[in-house]
């Protein structure tokens, strides 16, 4: 009952205790000396009130006078108020002879027992009766008899109890608020250690003590506030250990979910395995199923994977390999093999050093390897027609290239098959139609294809086949056109009739090639060559192709550091006035100075510019120069504000989405008004991007310059767009004008020509007049301008200021 009490409370019980027992003590022997000192005094008063009444008796008995005895005794009576009370003198007959006091007695009491005479004797009545003998007359023998008064002792007894009790149960409480206090004091720091540490043991750590005082309680606090900071410090230390514990615990147990793997663990000293539960979803058999023996894992091994398994397992165990890593073939409970990766480590024996313990993982790479045997495939096949690409093909052909070296007098060919006006196809038919008709080639040549050849897909177009052991060069022709007839087959694409035509590149090889790119590059090259040939659709490589293919890329080197030193100049040959023959203008037609003595002309590089797509800076390269000789000639005053300069703008230039701006930006940078040009463009080019040239025509005659249709009449329907293209003078070409003297239905078709555009506000140019003959006929039918080698060749720019000097006109003319 008391463990449950509080310090405070069982301190202050104890002193109580304590206190009460030393009061009761003390007011005991207080009792005790007081009841000694009462008695003291009560035998005190008795012996003096028995002096007196042995004196009084002595004086008045023996004479008799017993009245004046009672006299003398009432008057002492009434002067003391308290002790003696009352007095009997009584004879030995029992006749009493005197009587003070108490008037009412009757009856005499007997007398208090003298051993225990004391005050606690007299407390019922507070009156002590004493019996003492006396002698009276004639020597009789009686007794008096006296009451003494002990009230006023037992008043005082009470009183100085009380008192005491008083004064005890004072000091007890004094005590008690005392030690209370001190107990407070003493234990008020325990209650908060107390309190600190149930509000610890609760968890909350953060909870501190105060810290006044120096007294050791105090000091008890400071301490327990730095075991408590320590404590939360430490705890809060575990917890964080705690959370990247689960953290880790929970990244380990979800990465080994996700990682898919099985665990295992080989005790090799007692040949027992060990497999997680996810081993046995590998092998898709229930988990009592897996075995526990590596001898009974070995035998579920792909056959071709089990010597290469052992034979790696064995060089890790001899510690030739950190880690076994491999990926093979296991046994599936339906019976296929699936692909997982072993990894494991071996834990050696420090003593003997050999291998006792291995653990790892088995990790299902199935669809792995399927992915990757597919991007495998994906990335050695054509995606649209499942033919080999140009990798595969060039391995298949580097691989005969070595088996031709092994072999004497193998010999195999590679065509390089290009489909004719493909695109044409996708710009009409749309690029699904075109894909159809690339998978519908590869189809007919991959059935057409002999067992051991290779067909694959090595450029948009562009197929290709290997050929292996051939007996000659005749088989691959005859394949190659047995090829282009079954090719040729009609095909239906969208609605449309089609009969895909090809053209076909034939390399021969055998023995001492090097690379297989070298016999690709030569097919390409051979089919080049047919695609350019009017009757030739298949051709045979010769070397001298080669050879050209290296002058042509000589020539793009040559030709691009030309444009980017400014090599390439502007020659202007004069356009004159039939009727006046005087020149209006010039046209700019570009020259390559430096590659003269190579006789590289423009019919030449220009083509060249054209597939490298650098004739759009080629063309504002002439167009800048020709602008800073027509402002120079009229600075000269060789050339008034009605001379101009044509220069020719190629098809691909119409593909600039700013051509216009760019032109006008570069006229204005001269300080020439945009009417002073003329830009020339042939007539096929107006017949193959009609919608693009209209367009972007009209954009140049919108910023003021004049347009020019070169090479008018070589068109396949001429007149059918004359009325819809933005132009203002049209160029007749020189074909019909070399045969005009003696073709006189040529010459009805100019004169038509002519009339026709006049009818439409157009002015004619006839070029490439060489007799003034052909000048006068022009003239004759009106045709406006005239230009050839009979006014003047295209000469530089020196020469044709010189002839704006002297302007040279032929005579007669």
């Amino acid at each position: 009952m008391l463990s449950n009490l509080s310090i405070r409370v069982r301190l202050l019980l104890a002193s109580t205790v304590v206190q009460v027992v030393m009061l009761t003590l003390l007011l005991t022997n207080s009792g005790r000396l007081m009841n000694e000192a009462t008695t003291a005094s009560l035998n005190t008063l008795i012996a003096q009130n028995a002096a007196i009444l042995n004196v009084v008796t002595a004086t008045f008995v023996p004479q008799g006078r017993y009245n004046d005895l009672q006299d003398a005794l009432g008057e002492l009576l009434n002067e003391t108020n308290e002790g003696l009370i009352y007095v009997r003198i009584v004879d030995a007959t029992g006749k009493t002879r005197v009587r003070a006091g108490l008037p009412d007695m009757q009856t005499l009491p007997p007398p208090d027992d003298a051993s225990a005479l004391g005050v606690d004797a007299g407390v019922a009545h507070n009156l002590i009766h004493v019996r003492r003998p006396v002698l009276l007359e004639r020597n009789q023998v009686g007794f008096v008899q006296f009451g003494v008064s002990v009230a006023a002792l037992t008043l005082a007894k009470r009183q100085i109890l009380s008192q005491g009790i008083a004064i005890a149960s004072a000091e007890v409480l004094l005590t008690l608020l005392l030690l209370g206090a001190v107990g407070y004091l003493m234990t008020r720091n325990l209650g908060r250690l107390l309190r600190g540490s149930q509000a610890i043991a609760a968890g909350q750590l953060s909870h501190r003590l105060p810290e006044k005082g120096k007294d050791e309680l105090s000091q008890l606090c400071q301490h327990f506030n730095r075991m408590a900071s320590a404590l939360q410090s430490r705890i809060l230390e575990l917890e964080a250990t705690a959370r990247q514990l689960a953290n880790s615990e929970e990244r380990y147990a979800l990465a080994t979910r996700a990682a898919n793997d099985g665990l295992w663990d080989w005790d090799i000293v007692g040949d027992k395995t060990y497999f997680a539960p996810r081993f046995a979803e590998i092998l898709g058999i229930p988990p009592s199923a897996v075995l526990d023996d590596s001898h009974a894992l070995y035998a579920r091994l792909h056959p071709e994977d089990r010597e290469a398994f052992r034979l790696r397992m064995i060089a890790h165990l001899k510690r030739e390999s950190t880690q076994l890593t491999i990926e093979h073939r296991i046994l599936h409970a339906d019976g296929s093999y699936r692909w997982i990766l072993t990894c494991g480590m071996a834990v050696h024996d420090p003593h003997t050093g050999r291998a006792v313990r291995m653990a790892g993982s088995i990790s299902d790479i199935h669809l792995r390897k399927r992915v990757e045997d597919q991007l495998l495939y994906d990335a050695l096949h054509d995606g649209l027609t499942g033919l080999a690409n140009r990798a595969l093909f060039a391995e298949h052909l580097q691989n005969t290239l070595r088996h031709a070296d092994r072999v004497t007098g193998s010999l195999f060919a590679v065509l390089h098959i290009n489909i004719e006006r493909f695109h044409v196809v996708n710009d009409s038919l749309g690029y699904s139609a075109g894909d159809d008709l690339l998978r519908l080639v590869a189809a007919r040549i991959r059935a057409l294809a002999r067992p051991g050849d290779v067909v694959g897909r090595v450029g948009g177009d562009q197929f290709a086949v290997l050929l292996n052991d051939i007996a000659d060069a005749s088989e691959a022709i005859r394949f190659s056109e047995n090829l282009q007839t079954h090719l040729a087959e009609s095909a239906e694409l969208n609605g449309h009739i089609l009969y895909p035509k090809t053209r076909i590149g034939v390399a021969l090889g055998s023995g001492g090639f090097q690379n297989a790119e070298d016999l690709m590059r030569d097919a390409d090259n051979a089919m080049q060559r047919s695609r350019r040939s009017a009757d030739n659709t298949i051709t045979v490589f010769q070397s001298a192709m080669h050879q050209q293919v290296m002058r042509d890329l000589q020539l793009e080197s040559q030709l691009r550091a030309a444009l980017r030193d400014h090599q390439l100049v502007a020659h202007f040959q004069p356009i004159v006035d039939l009727k006046t023959r005087q020149a209006t203008g010039f046209e700019a037609l570009v020259r390559w100075p430096q590659a003269s003595a190579r006789r590289i002309g423009p019919d030449v590089f220009i083509p060249v510019a054209e597939s490298l797509d650098l004739v759009h800076e080629l063309g504002m390269q002439m167009l800048d120069q020709s602008c800073a000789r027509l402002k120079s000639w009229r600075e000269r005053g060789l050339a008034d504000e009605n001379l101009s300069i044509s220069v020719n703008l190629s098809a691909r230039q119409l593909m600039q989405v700013d051509l216009a701006d760019q032109v006008v930006a570069c006229i204005e940078r001269h300080g020439l008004p945009p009417s002073t040009l003329k830009l020339e463009i042939t007539e096929s080019t107006l017949v193959t991007r009609k919608e693009l040239a209209i367009s972007q025509l009209g954009k140049l005659r919108a910023k003021g310059l004049k347009i020019l249709i070169d090479d008018f009449g070589t068109g396949y329907s001429s007149l059918s767009y004359l009325h819809s293209i933005p132009c203002d003078t049209i160029k007749l070409d020189g074909s019909f004008i070399r045969e005009i003297e003696r073709d006189t239905r040529l010459r009805a078709i100019v004169g038509a020509t002519i009339h026709l555009a006049h009818e439409l506000g157009m002015q004619v140019v006839a070029e490439c007049i060489e007799t003034q003959a052909q000048a006068n006929i022009l003239s004759e039918l009106a045709c406006d301008y005239g230009q050839g080698y009979l006014f003047a060749p295209a000469e530089p720019e020196d020469q044709a200021a010189r002839w704006l000097t002297t302007q040279h006109i032929p005579t007669g003319v």
